[in-house]
């Protein structure tokens, strides 16, 4: 007999000694699989995605009035602030997660599920990703936009802050350069009123006039 052909003839002899336990696992386990597929707890995820460009980016006048972002800086306390208790509870209060009647047990577990299925990364140079997992799809969205529309407002709060602090300083220098305007234009009037055959321009009139007579 051939080597070769001897050889081949002995590895189908032990693959057929050994059928059922190469036949065995081909038919169980796609069968397993489906069964655990079935009756396990189905997760759901959902994400948003949120582009933080600093406000001296799209306008140079106010570099000097906007404060940084520093998103790459910041991913620990972003992550901190996105599962804060401050955040979490304004959104389980929008969503009615929590009433009245919810006992401060029944609270800080709703809380620290909520916290288990949020994360948030850095997808871009100021892009931020805010991904969401939960066993019911229902109302998801809501919940997403929820966190997001709170997160984004602590998120720009020292900014907005300084804006808002720089925009009143300068509209009370200008109400104030406008009274000083104001009285120096009134003062003017006076004087012309008291001085008016003084001024330059009838001054001028008054020495054409005499030398033409």
């Amino acid at each position: 007999m051939n080597p070769i052909t001897h050889k081949a003839f002995n590895i189908l002899s032990g693959a057929w000694r050994r059928r059922y336990v190469i036949a065995l696992p081909i038919i169980i386990l796609p069968l397993l699989g489906l069964v655990v597929g079935v009756f396990s707890p189905k997760h759901y995820s959902s994400h948003t995605s949120m582009l933080i460009q600093e406000t001296a980016k799209m306008n140079p006048f106010l570099e000097d009035l906007a404060v940084s972002s520093m998103l790459k800086e910041r991913m620990a306390a972003l992550q901190t602030l996105l599962h804060s208790r401050h955040i979490l509870g304004a959104v389980a209060e929008e969503r009615f997660y929590v009433t009245a009647d919810t006992t401060p047990e029944e609270y800080d577990e709703i809380i620290i599920e909520l916290s288990n299925d949020l994360s948030v990364k850095l997808a871009g140079k100021d892009l931020i990703r805010i991904d969401l997992k939960s066993r019911q799809p229902d109302g998801m969205k809501e919940t997403l936009e929820a966190v997001s529309r709170h997160f984004i407002e602590q998120l720009l709060a020292p900014e907005r802050s300084s804006m808002k602090d720089s925009s009143f300083f300068l509209a009370e220098q200008l109400n104030r350069r406008r009274f000083d305007l104001d009285e120096s234009e009134l003062t003017l009037a006076e004087f012309k009123d008291q001085h008016s055959a003084e001024l330059p321009e009838l001054h001028l009139a008054n020495i054409t006039r005499l030398a033409h007579l």
